[in-house]
């Protein structure tokens, strides 16, 4: 009979439109009276006494002890294929970890749950095969059967407040460019990006993503204290007026700017929370942003390679910003709001729409003062008159973002989201080429090497996205 974990994953994969793959195993195992195999109830057993007291259920965190032997062999936190290098067991023993070194799992407690985790289907995949393609994709984000010669994975999310538990992922590659396929559950597309919005009194007011969060609160109890009494918490709720957004973050091999800690902790290594030492945490403070949850590294020189989609920025340029995270050292200047994240060399593409005397400046001489995508192309801005805004109503909304064609090496990355209204799932394709040059981005220049990288869905999210939490890796077929 399949497992539990096996039929959630062939759900899940079908649920996002894919095929699922055999699974290496079919059953969980759990020992027979007698047997010497360490069992489930011992394996919990142990995992809630070391790890319980920050990861009880209702933590919020992607591993949690009350988890069931199904949903840990289907999280992707266990590698049956090298039990010693499973996230779970690597991250206990790691300083990127958000507990740190967690000195009460002793290495007998590592064997027992390596022992258990040898004998487990090989369902929770971590790693993204590109098939080479003769024949490009179009990025375009409606998919195409050609999408269907790449082997699929599905890779569990959680962390923040997306709705999507998980991300489907394909991979094609050809003689320059290497191109991904993903798909993801989403209630809604979120354009709504900060508007303008006239008052009552006649004010005009460039809108907060979200009610300003007091300091050293996390995001849980954030979204705990903004869910509807004995409900879920809806990012959608007419207070979030931000976009969704997708990002992939992969390290770089560059003898300078290689992240060696990102290849055992995943995007972790790159998580840093100041106000619990440098741990990676989740604490919001926006009157010290020094002392908030940020990506920065510790270590100059060093490199991570960051591919940013925003839908309103950017879906209506077909492109994804090529940014990276560098080392920076919390201080509380202007670099604080985006500590170690920062553009590669070149526009951004966007702006906001900036005020006049207090009012929005511009409008489209096309679609008016606001249109479905909340954006504005910079080509077609037209000046708004003192009468038309006096005109008016309370609770007009102008829309606050101007886009412009990106530049130089930011532009690198093609991409294209596509939001199914009906099946409530995000399609996204994304094409770069495989070597950029750019010291600043990784260089898929070595076809027999595996590149790690990690994954975070933004649902209607400014920061708290949902994540990958195990590091992930791309392998090219030959």
């Amino acid at each position: 009979m399949p497992s539990m974990s096996r039929l959630r994953t062939t759900a899940m994969m079908a649920a996002l439109g894919l095929a699922a793959c055999t699974a290496d195993k079919d059953a969980i195992v759990d020992p027979a009276p007698g047997d010497d195999t360490p069992s489930f109830a011992a394996v919990q057993a142990t995992l809630t006494r070391a790890c319980g007291s920050c990861h009880a259920a209702g933590s919020g965190r992607t591993f949690t002890v009350a988890m069931d032997s199904a949903a840990l062999v289907g999280s992707g936190l266990l590698n049956p294929l090298n039990p010693g290098a499973s996230p779970l067991l690597v991250k206990a023993r790691s300083s990127a970890h958000g507990g740190g070194n967690v000195t009460a799992f002793t290495k007998g407690d590592s064997a027992l749950v390596a022992a258990w985790a040898a004998l487990q289907p090989n369902v929770g995949a971590n790693t993204l095969f590109a098939t080479r393609t003769d024949f490009a994709p179009t990025i375009d984000g409606l998919g195409e059967a050609l999408w269907t010669q790449a082997q699929p994975i599905v890779i569990p999310i959680g962390g923040g407040w997306a709705a999507a538990d998980a991300v489907a992922m394909r991979a094609l590659y050809d003689d320059h460019y290497l191109y991904i396929y993903l798909r993801w559950t989403d209630n809604q597309a979120s354009f709504k990006r900060q508007p303008w919005i006239r008052r009552d009194d006649g004010t005009w007011l460039a809108q907060a993503a979200k009610p300003t969060p007091a300091a050293e609160t996390e995001w849980n109890a954030y979204m705990a204290a903004n869910a509807p009494a004995g409900g879920r918490f809806d990012p959608e709720a007419p207070q979030f007026l931000y976009e969704d957004k997708l990002a992939l973050i992969w390290n770089t091999y560059a003898a300078a700017t290689h992240v060696p800690e990102f290849e055992t902790a995943g995007c972790a290594a790159a998580c840093h929370d100041p106000s619990k030492g440098g741990k990676p945490g989740t604490t919001y403070n926006y009157a010290r942003q020094d002392l908030a949850a940020k990506k920065y590294l510790t270590v100059q020189g060093q490199i991570l390679d960051m591919w940013h989609w925003k839908l309103v920025r950017h879906n209506q340029q077909s492109k994804v910003d090529d940014q990276h995270v560098r080392y920076w050292a919390p201080v509380n200047d202007a670099t604080a709001p985006s500590g170690g994240r920062a553009g590669d060399a070149g526009l951004e593409g966007y702006r906001t729409n900036p005020a006049t005397s207090g009012r929005p400046t511009f409008k489209s001489r096309l679609t008016g003062h606001n249109n479905p995508f909340y954006a504005i192309a910079e080509v077609d801005t037209v000046r708004m008159t003192d009468a038309e805004l006096a005109a008016m109503p309370a609770g007009t909304v102008v829309a606050n973002v101007l886009t412009s064609p990106m530049t130089g090496n930011r532009a690198q990355i093609d991409g294209r989201g596509v939001h199914d209204n009906v099946a409530k799932v995000w399609t996204m394709e994304i094409r770069r080429r495989l070597v950029t040059g750019d010291d600043k981005d990784v260089q898929f220049d070595d076809r027999t090497r595996a590149y790690t990288f990690g994954i975070g869905v933004f649902d209607n999210a400014q920061i708290e996205h949902s994540y990958s939490g195990m590091p992930l890796s791309l392998v090219f077929k030959p």
